[in-house]
């Protein structure tokens, strides 16, 4: 009777393990030397479409979604302005601006020059709403997050997503990038220490970062499954053989 046990056992958990698609399929090979200048660390900038938030300290009234007092701004509540086909934004006393093609902090600097002519010393800050990183996988919060004008790492971001779940595996964290129309994949082994300091990506508006599952998860999975069945056929067996005496 343990035998068949056994056999019981091994049936259910053979049954469970089969290859997991993968969600993400990489496309042609890329050269180490062009994956480091797909992925160097830069400051992402700001595009049509984006949406956009003009703080003035001490001028509420001029501002679009200040960040400076309780009424500030994010996606839900529309006090924001979108950046326009052209690149160009509709500012307060100044008008028309183009502001596409700048860092948050250089169109700063750049409205701090064009409102000088209305303030003494301003002091600007412009924060971009729609900018996002997507986490996906053996994560414990998937989702999406806000980057708030920050440039996090890789570890940082997965640190935001609550670190990898038991399932994840952490020799094949993916980051996946859209350059100019492609997706370009760049695969990470955060068990690495050495040359993590390299691969610990600065991450860019768009990006996904997507931790796959370990390869026995399904394995791992099914075991845990068929224990509380076993246990179950076990018990009866024993019984059984208490029985038959």
């Amino acid at each position: 009777m343990r035998w068949m046990v056994s056999v019981i056992f091994l049936g259910i958990v053979l049954s469970g393990c089969s290859t997991m698609p993968r969600l993400f399929q990489s496309e042609a090979y890329i050269p180490t030397a062009q994956l480091y200048q797909y992925f160097k660390p830069s400051e992402p900038v700001i595009q049509p479409g984006d949406k956009i938030t003009v703080s003035i300290w001490g001028h509420d009234e001029l501002s679009i979604g200040s960040v400076n007092n309780t009424f500030n701004a994010n996606e839900s509540t529309g006090n924001w302005l979108t950046v326009n086909a052209d690149g160009e934004v509709n500012l307060p006393k100044v008008g028309r601006v183009r502001l596409a093609g700048l860092t948050v902090k250089e169109a700063g600097f750049y409205l701090e020059q064009r409102y000088t002519e209305y303030i003494n010393n301003p002091v600007i800050n412009v924060k971009v709403l729609n900018h996002y990183v997507t986490v996906l996988g053996e994560v414990n919060t998937p989702g999406r997050f806000q980057l708030n004008n920050e440039t996090p790492t890789l570890v940082e971001m997965l640190a935001q997503a609550g670190g990898l779940g038991d399932y994840g595996d952490p020799t094949e964290v993916e980051v996946v990038r859209n350059i100019r129309g492609k997706t370009v994949t760049w695969k990470v082994d955060l068990t690495a220490v050495q040359g993590l300091a390299t691969k610990n990506i600065t991450l860019q508006p768009g990006d996904i970062v997507y931790v796959p599952p370990h390869p026995n998860k399904q394995f791992r999975e099914s075991v845990n499954k068929a224990t509380p069945i076993v246990s179950i056929l076990t018990s009866l067996a024993v019984v059984i053989s208490v029985l038959a005496r």
